[in-house]
């Protein structure tokens, strides 16, 4: 792994957009993976940072890629509540069906974050889609 690819994984797990726009411009990966799998964007997404969000994906990161543990942005995303970012990962094709190695997807991650009912409703609206 390039420095430059630990400036990116650092900068989405912090939501730092600023560094995150350096790092990548320096010829960091936006597909890079910390050391349990996680991509660049499922930090950014549990981070809940919309900018981080979508510098990477406009960069070329993927929004179906998982973690080892096949956890998702998506997932990330619907565990702490950020609707924003997971309004924009759904326009950008997340799989709101899509299940990690436990066979849990969004909609059981939803269940935790103080805006529950919020998150299950986007979730099941973007099922209806």
């Amino acid at each position: 792994m390039t420095e430059q690819d630990r400036q990116v994984l650092a900068a989405a797990a912090r939501g730092d957009a600023a560094a995150l726009a350096a790092a990548l411009a320096a010829g960091g990966d936006p597909k890079a993976r910390d050391r349990f799998g996680a991509p660049a964007l499922a930090l950014a997404a549990a981070w809940g940072d919309l900018d981080c969000v979508e510098r990477l994906l406009a960069a070329g990161a993927e929004v179906g890629k998982t973690s080892d543990a096949g956890n998702s942005a998506l997932m990330m995303a619907a565990a702490r509540g950020h609707v924003a970012v997971m309004r924009h990962l759904l326009a950008a094709g997340a799989d709101p069906a899509q299940r990690n190695k436990w066979g849990l997807g969004a909609a059981d991650w939803a269940r935790w974050p103080k805006n529950a009912a919020e998150v299950e409703a986007l979730l099941l609206e973007s099922r209806a889609d």
